[in-house]
């Protein structure tokens, strides 16, 4: 059996949804908070978060970007659904990639407090809001994406949206603007 080290500053950001993936897979692992910016020329590419898979054998295997690290832990841990096409897999990491879109307003609007950027994250977690609330309800508004059992963009959305809720900027993911993603995230905290 495999055990992981996820290397990532000490706050949610881009390793919240790996950390919580690990989690709900019961994996053995474990987090280092590297001295940064000293530790950026030990990464592979100088950024975080990154992932060291050392097997049973001692070998190590290290990833890094979020979610590359993601689709591969949702492949060793099953959290793409059983039997899943290559549509499938490819409709996943969509949903999954729009989350990175409006993170990353996120991320910008955070550092930059300027007005219009404000307006352009809003405008994004909005639009984002708006069609995954009628994707949810596709899904038989149980809570997932996909089918009746967690896969990784479940963990993801819980992940992103939890730490926008926690930084402050949660509006438009409130539970009268976004009734079905509420639901996925009691979900998803129930099974972590």
């Amino acid at each position: 059996m495999s055990s992981f080290e996820l290397i990532y500053f000490p706050l949610p950001g881009r390793g919240e949804s790996i950390r919580n993936i690990l989690k709900y897979a019961n994996a053995n692992w474990e987090e280092t908070n590297p001295d940064w910016p000293s530790a950026k020329s030990q990464t592979p590419f100088g950024k975080l978060p990154v992932l060291v898979e050392t097997n049973s054998r001692g070998e190590k295997f290290t990833l890094t970007e979020t979610r590359v690290i993601e689709r591969y832990l949702a492949t060793i841990f099953n959290l793409y659904p059983r039997n899943a096409t290559p549509q499938t897999i490819a409709t996943i990491d969509q949903y999954r990639d729009q989350y990175s879109d409006v993170f990353d307003l996120f991320v910008f609007v955070n550092y930059a407090k300027e007005t219009n950027k404000q307006q352009a994250f809003d405008d994004a977690a909005r639009n984002l809001v708006q069609k995954h609330e009628e994707i949810l309800r596709k899904n038989g508004s149980n809570g997932h994406y996909f089918g009746g059992s967690i896969t990784y963009v479940d963990i993801s959305a819980y992940s992103l949206i939890h730490a926008l809720k926690q930084a402050g900027f949660g509006k438009e993911f409130s539970e009268d603007k976004a009734p079905e993603l509420n639901k996925l995230l009691k979900t998803v905290q129930s099974k972590l």
